[in-house]
């Protein structure tokens, strides 16, 4: 209905232009849903946005619209409202289409097809590959995996995307770490520096890599155990200590690397896989780093354009890119004294690919102390000469875990952390994925253990699963005749005309715009909202009706709203990548 009246409202508005000699073809109209009935079903402000190009008033514009769509199917009134507003109230037969339309689609209700697809890339999570994920990653994985699902849901093609950060300095601190506590196995006694990792992970990755080598990764050097001894409270005795392996010990380096990079990284797609995040491409940085045949490393290659685009200079030994011409605060440097590229330049190349492949979209799921970093990035995007257009960054707030009311912290490298895996292990899946994207993700959020396990109507996801068992429990109690027989149901969905019937209508028409608004905005957290509003109608409308009833005619009209109230939430809750029980 709303994009039906979207539809006549510009074609009366183009109308009364082009008497005037007026082109209003490529008008925007707004039309909005009203929460309060008193103002009618929908409104538009096009009057107003249109009325000073035609040289009106908005009332006496809006007064001439309202002439022109008199008679429109599935409108009872129209009026117009304070300064020039346009007020649409839909006749009871009219709304009552979206229950039909709603069984005929079934899952597909609310869910797009589009001929114009859009290819979009979002990548998330990227957490650095040296432990588990814990459960400050949590925000990040849930919202980017519904956001995938929900570009989805509005006919878009998406792929989701986790960029391995394998290559640098966290990877050779990994590998010390796991080799230190590998040494350790054999009774030598050294000292473990502060600045390694410090979770027993550490200590059962270094277990597997012992029994595999059977002991011969340890280095005979006494030269490295002094460098070990530097290093316990020196952050410069343990870039030497990591150099001098480097230097001295490269395959045994590469093999306890490897290792510890496998082990972790199945541990991370396992945790995924169990919270619903389903990532169809893994890329990998040290890609970044490789030459393929005669070619240049894809670092060198995207260097080498911004040096033919001018955007490249040396200096102090350094290669800098121009930043400050693209409104950055500062240039930066892309490559150090000592030939070795910054974590920015592998940035500017791994952009580049993404580009490369060909998205209509991309999509950055960031942490919100990545603000900072946004400029340099969309500079070098400018300077690559791409389309800085298509690049969206979202930034995610860290959320706060809270037990009893008191907030539980977390540390990565010391090893205190709570592992994402203890979190879907205490609350489940759909509770931990719906409490981390009930809030607009720019904003600070408090996860509440206690409530997310708690069964009452406090819990907004329980509120709304137990609406949906309630809908199945009622359905499964109907004996043999009183199934749902949707042609009874459509000759007899005049009877549901009361207040809370009507509301119900309103928000299940609703849905689709929620899922395309969701969409655009890139905010899933709206379908959690409304959601919550559906399930709170519904649940009123059931304390107060009785909804099986011995009379046939409005028994199965009931029917087809409670069933389209399930059938709404299924379809909500499965964006949601979240369950839809029926029992509770």
């Amino acid at each position: 209905m709303k994009d039906k009246l979207a539809e006549k409202l510009k074609e009366t508005l183009i109308k009364i232009g082009n008497k005037s000699h007026i082109d209003l073809s490529d008008i925007r109209i707004e039309i909005k849903e009203n929460k309060d009935k008193d103002f009618g079903d929908f409104s538009s402000n096009a009057a107003m946005v249109c009325a000073k190009k035609l040289s009106l008033t908005p009332i006496d514009l809006a007064k001439d619209v309202i002439e022109n769509l008199k008679g429109i199917e599935g409108i009872e009134k129209l009026e117009i409202a304070g300064p020039g507003f346009i007020n649409f109230f839909v006749t009871n037969t009219s709304r009552f289409k979206v229950l039909e339309d709603i069984f005929l689609e079934g899952d597909k209700y609310g869910i797009k097809t589009k001929t114009d697809q859009e290819k979009i890339l979002i990548e998330y999570v990227s957490s650095n590959p040296t432990g588990p994920l814990h459960i400050g990653h949590g925000r990040g994985a849930a919202f980017g995996s519904v956001l995938a699902s929900l570009l989805r849901a509005n006919g878009n093609i998406v792929d989701e995307e986790y960029y391995v950060n394998d290559h640098g300095r966290q990877m050779d601190i990994l590998a010390v770490s796991v080799l230190l506590r590998y040494i350790q196995l054999n009774d030598i006694e050294l000292y473990y520096p502060d600045d390694c990792y410090q979770g027993d992970y550490i200590k059962e990755i270094a277990k597997e890599i012992f029994v595999k080598s059977k002991n011969k990764l340890v280095p005979q050097s006494s030269e490295f155990f002094e460098l070990v001894k530097k290093a316990k409270d020196s952050e410069e005795g343990l870039n030497e200590t990591i150099s001098w392996i480097k230097d001295e010990e490269v395959q045994n380096l590469k093999i306890i690397k490897d290792s510890a990079l496998k082990n972790i990284l199945s541990v991370i797609k396992l945790d995924l896989k169990e919270f619903g995040v389903n990532h169809n491409s893994w890329f990998h940085e040290s890609s970044l780093y490789k030459k393929e045949g005669s070619k240049n490393s894809k670092i060198e290659q995207a260097l080498e354009t911004l040096q033919n685009n001018n955007f490249i200079y040396e200096e102090d030994g350094a290669i800098w890119f121009k930043s400050t011409e693209f409104g950055d605060d500062k240039d930066r440097v892309v490559r150090r004294a000592n030939e070795d590229p910054t974590y920015f330049a592998s940035d500017i190349a791994y952009h580049l690919d993404k580009y490369e492949r060909k998205y209509d979209r991309v999509i950055n799921i960031w942490g919100s102390d990545h603000h900072g970093y946004l400029p340099r990035v969309k500079a070098s995007v400018s300077a690559l000469k791409q389309d800085e257009k298509k690049l969206e960054v979202v930034f995610i707030q860290f959320a706060n875990l809270l037990r009893s009311g008191e907030k539980v912290s977390m540390s990565t490298r010391g090893g205190e952390f709570i592992e994402l895996a203890d979190l879907i292990e205490e609350v489940g899946s759909d509770a931990a994925r719906f409490f981390y994207i009930n809030r607009k993700g720019d904003q600070h959020l408090d996860f509440d253990l206690d409530l997310a396990k708690e069964q009452s109507k406090d819990n907004p996801l329980f509120y709304i699963q137990y609406a949906h068992a309630r809908v199945c429990s009622v359905m499964q109690k109907l004996n043999k005749n009183q199934k749902l027989d949707i042609n009874i149901a459509k000759k007899n969905l005049n009877l549901l005309i009361g207040e809370k019937e009507i509301d119900l209508q309103k928000q299940l028409a609703m849905f689709p715009e929620i899922i395309e608004r969701s969409a655009s905005k890139l905010e899933p957290h709206t379908i959690c909202y409304y959601l919550k509003d559906l399930a709170s109608i519904f649940h009123s409308y059931y304390n107060d009706e009785k909804i099986i009833t011995d009379d046939e005619n409005l028994l199965q009209s009931k029917l087809l709203l409670i069933n389209s109230v399930r059938q709404v939430i299924k379809n909500g809750l499965g964006v949601l990548g979240i369950q839809a029980p029926e029992s509770m």
